[in-house]
């Protein structure tokens, strides 16, 4: 099996990557300009293109608006640091989140404020959503599997948790304060 990681030259993506790479698992990696890529990974990493459509279009096209409660990158690798340093915490797992449970479109609007422009919520079909997928190499079987779960969100993606804060000891970072932090990221270009 394939896997297809998607931003996979950002934050998160490029260290998902190097784990399954490092793993011996076959790896697709999405990004804008894969050319620019290539030297950042090993050469049985698969490179495709694919564009963001926030930054080019200036719109989200998802199947669900259900919330989440996303947890900045930064929390994982300070409660990972703990978790690796400090007694107590061998054996245990944790359910990280962010301080709050948004949806897409109440993303969609804390970002179009720190971008200062429209960026539109587009609703999809789950077939369009699974094709989506698929056209970037995705099976039909993991495409299926990974927009059935976003159709029905578990209790603990939804709900918000204060782990981040319990294992840290300082809150966990809110969405507004990831977007201030990438915003670069979303300015359309041209």
């Amino acid at each position: 099996m394939t896997t297809l990681v998607t931003g996979a030259t950002g934050n998160t993506g490029r260290h998902v990557v190097a784990e399954l790479v490092r793993r011996g698992e076959r790896v697709r990696a999405l990004t804008r300009n894969p050319a620019a890529a290539a030297g950042r990974f090993p050469a049985e990493v698969e490179l495709v293109a694919g564009t963001q459509s926030i930054r080019a279009e200036g719109v989200v096209r998802e199947p669900y608006d259900f919330p989440s409660a996303l947890v900045h990158e930064a929390d994982i690798a300070a409660v990972a640091a703990v978790a690796l340093l400090d007694d107590g915490h061998a054996g245990r797992s944790y359910n990280l989140t962010g301080p709050e449970s948004l949806t897409p479109r109440e993303r969609i609007a804390i970002l179009s404020r720190a971008v200062r422009r429209d960026i539109a919520f587009e609703p999809i079909t789950r077939e369009q959503a699974v094709h989506r997928l698929m056209a970037t190499g995705v099976s039909r079987a993991d495409a299926e599997y990974v927009v059935g779960w976003y159709a029905a969100p578990s209790d603990s993606s939804t709900t918000v948790d204060e782990t981040v804060e319990r294992v840290t000891g300082r809150p966990a970072r809110t969405f507004t304060q990831w977007v201030d932090e990438h915003a670069e990221r979303f300015q359309s270009q041209g």
